[in-house]
């Protein structure tokens, strides 16, 4: 039997239980309506066996927990300004609850780095949702940038290559 590799994904700003999602995201009727799709985008993407770093506002409630254990494959949270839950109850549908971390030549953060602090590499990131950088030494990852499914890291690579061209 042949094993699936595993893929490496990138997704931000999930926004589980923020009432007024959809004010903001206003293609959905409600944050009911909002979160069912995400999960069925997540879902049609990821696999069981693939990582995806989640960079922040995953979840607002305990009850939006639930939400996050129905997201396929194994995932690892940045924390952002809205996961405010202690990190224990992250850490039931988490991996892993971090900072920032660094991926290859990439700071993960939930927020831009500071130019003078990329110190050679480039940054993924979410928060400002539709208010992306113009330097190509940044992707935003937030939901809205990526079609509402995380972004698999090739593709991110070839995204932030045609950028620069």
């Amino acid at each position: 039997m042949v094993s699936e590799m595993s893929r490496v994904f990138f997704a931000s700003d999930t926004h589980f239980g923020h009432k007024r999602i959809h004010k903001f995201r206003t293609e959905f009727e409600s944050e009911s309506q909002h979160q069912e799709y995400v999960i069925e985008r997540w879902n049609e993407t990821v696999g069981k066996n693939d990582k995806v770093y989640l960079l922040g506002d995953s979840a607002f409630t305990m009850e939006s927990i639930e939400a996050v254990r129905r997201l396929n494959g194994t995932k690892i949270l940045l924390r952002g300004n809205h996961d405010k839950l202690n990190t224990s109850v992250y850490l039931w549908v988490f991996k892993e609850v971090c900072g920032i971390i660094r991926y290859k030549d990439f700071w993960l953060s939930h927020a831009p780095i500071h130019p003078q602090e990329l110190r050679g590499l480039k940054n993924i990131h979410g928060h400002v949702h539709n208010a992306t950088i113009p330097d190509n030494r940044y992707f935003n990852a937030c939901l809205e940038n990526i079609d509402y499914r995380p972004i698999e890291y090739f593709e991110l690579l070839n995204r932030m290559e045609a950028v620069s061209e």
